[in-house]
Parts: C-alpha cells; sequence; structure tokens
C-alpha cells in the first residue's frame, strides 16, 4: 500500500486531537505529506438590515478564528520531521471532504469518530458518517 498524501480534517475536539497523532505517527512510517484542513461557517447571512461592513466583519473574525484553530494543529506537528500545509476554508466539512476526495490525490482521510458538532450521529460523528458514505478513497476513523 503506498501513503504519499494524507489529508487530516481538524477541529480542535479530542477525537481531531488523537487523529492528528495517528496521521503524524503513520506520515512519519511512510513518509507521507499532510495536509491539515479545517472548515468553518463563513455566515451566510442574507439579512438586509445588516450593514454589508459588519458582515465582512463578521466574515473576517470567522476566518481569523479558523486560522487560529489550525494553530493547534501546527504545535502537535511542528519540528517533527513531517511535511505538512494547513488550510482553511468555508463551508459545511462533509460537502468540502467528499468533494476533496474526488481530486483523487489523496491516498488516506485520517479523521476523528466525533468532533465539535452538537448534532452527533448515533456511534459516529455527523461530520464522519457523511464524509464515510460520500469519500472515494480510504478513512482511516480515530477515536
Amino acid at each position: 500500500m503506498k501513503i504519499e498524501n494524507i489529508l487530516l480534517p481538524f477541529d480542535g475536539s479530542t477525537h481531531s486531537v488523537n487523529a492528528a497523532r495517528y496521521a503524524l505517527d503513520l506520515a512519519k512510517f511512510y513518509k507521507a505529506h499532510i495536509n491539515i484542513l479545517h472548515c468553518y461557517d463563513e455566515w451566510d447571512a442574507n439579512l438586509t438590515e445588516i450593514p454589508e461592513n459588519l458582515i465582512l466583519e463578521i466574515k473576517a473574525n470567522r476566518k481569523r478564528e479558523a486560522d487560529k484553530m489550525l494553530q493547534k494543529a501546527e504545535e502537535l506537528f511542528k519540528d517533527q520531521g513531517v511535511g505538512y500545509s494547513l488550510e482553511t476554508i468555508s463551508g459545511e466539512p462533509g460537502h468540502v471532504l467528499s468533494n476533496r476526495s474526488k481530486s483523487k490525490k489523496y491516498d488516506l482521510i485520517i479523521m476523528g469518530s466525533h468532533g465539535h458538532s452538537d448534532i452527533a450521529g448515533l456511534f459516529l460523528g455527523s461530520v464522519t458518517h457523511k464524509v464515510l458514505n460520500t469519500i472515494y478513497c480510504p478513512v482511516l476513523v480515530v477515536p
């Protein structure tokens, strides 16, 4: 089995941190690159009563918070001898990850069994469940 490029969705939850540690170990073993991705809700409000500059400020704040989230992941990967990249993207995580897998540039997706979502599935988090049903590459789910 060839593993050169790993996609790691990261939301800062305990399960996400566990997945990050597992991804780090696998990346060291296979000399793989890890793409660490954090999805965030940009806040798509269509309220005409809110001034546009306030909406832009809210969106910018959400992007800054998403970037801060990835700093937690970077702390795990910095100086570990593994190539990695960090990316924030606005969008619903299940859709974003499904679309990313269609690119066929990832050999493996490693993700936590649950995230920060309040709407969790019975045994798996809602995002994990969606990814498992729509993804086009192997997925490793870490508790």
